[in-house]
């Protein structure tokens, strides 16, 4: 099982950051591995909100509906998008959130790719987050854009 935390990140900071990526990581790991509510959480959360940008859920929504709609393996229940291959290839289910969007998939890597194509298309922007498997990149590759 594969578990991912995708962050919109500021234009700006994914530009200075790209090839860097390990530094954005590690904030959002010390982040999300912190229990106990202290000053450094706090701290941490205020420079995730700085560097990143509120997910625009509506918008999601209908991007994924009218990307994913007209396949048979997919199925959206309010904030939630699962597609599930045929023959158990893999599934993957992505919940839509105010701040971030969490997917969780297993199997081939083939379903939860279908989301990250649509996502990227969208905005490049998109940093992916796997904090169990320590792994983590941009959905589409920043130097691809023009930031001049």
């Amino acid at each position: 099982m594969r578990h991912y935390y995708i962050y919109l990140i500021e234009e700006e900071f994914a530009s200075h950051y790209f090839g860097r990526e390990s530094k954005i990581y590690h904030l959002f790991q010390d982040f999300h591995w912190t229990t106990v509510r202290s000053n450094h959480v706090v701290t941490l959360e205020k420079q995730i909100n700085y560097i990143t940008k509120p997910i625009p859920t509506l918008f999601i929504h209908q991007l994924l509906r009218t990307h994913l709609g007209n396949r048979t393996d997919y199925q959206n229940v309010r904030h939630i998008h699962k597609i599930e291959l045929k023959t158990n290839l893999g599934n993957a289910t992505l919940i839509v959130k105010d701040r971030y969007l969490e997917l969780s998939s297993d199997g081939s890597f083939e379903a939860e790719t279908i989301f990250f194509e649509v996502l990227r298309k969208f905005d490049p922007c998109f940093l992916a987050m796997d904090l169990q498997g320590e792994r983590y990149g941009w959905l589409n590759p920043i130097k691809e854009r023009n930031f001049g």
